[in-house]
């Protein structure tokens, strides 16, 4: 079982290799390395507001929020391997998780902004249709976002009836995780 601490050096290195330097992005001088620096570590609304939105997505089935949230091309490196799908066929899947696992929940335990990426520790929870058993999964995920819109994200999840060892879950996916 990942320990909280083992959880975040991983969560360190995904990100010193996911996110771009600044060079890449601006010149780089004093004052835009101290611009960049600020603005990407306190306007953290753009990403709240679109992870509010996504939240609805998932828990309210608010599909017609899909456009605003997701941009036309999306990159995921899932389960399923490395792909690259169209806003529409991701909307299929999303829409399709929703028929073959009723009432699932996406419980938010941790998560951090930064720029433009974000990263979840989550659980699925849902009823399996059959049984009438609960069912959870664990995972870990890590989004980069363009313009306001998801455009790659990168997935892990453990075996289907694992859980997070954590006694309360974050209010919503934005809010802060409960003090421990």
């Amino acid at each position: 079982m990942i320990r909280t601490a083992d959880l975040l050096i991983l969560t360190v290195l995904c990100g010193l290799v996911t996110t771009p330097t600044l060079a890449h992005s601006t010149a780089r001088s004093p004052e835009n390395t101290q611009t960049n620096k600020a603005a990407s570590m306190t306007d953290t609304s753009p990403l709240i507001d679109l992870f509010n939105r996504w939240e609805s997505v998932w828990h309210e089935g608010r599909y017609d929020l899909i456009p605003g949230c997701v941009g036309e091309t999306y990159v995921r490196h899932d389960q399923q391997g490395n792909r690259s799908v169209t806003r529409d066929a991701y909307a299929a899947e999303i829409q399709q998780v929703h028929k073959a696992r009723p009432g699932i929940r996406v419980v938010v335990y941790d998560h951090a902004f930064s720029g433009n990426r974000a990263w979840f520790r989550f659980a699925f929870k849902w009823t399996d249709p059959e049984t009438g058993e609960p069912r959870s999964q664990a995972g870990f995920q890590s989004y980069r976002t363009e313009d306001g819109k998801l455009v790659e994200t990168w997935v892990t999840l453990q075996p289907i009836g694992s859980a997070w060892p954590d006694a309360v879950a974050q209010e919503n996916w934005t809010s802060p995780p409960p003090i421990k």
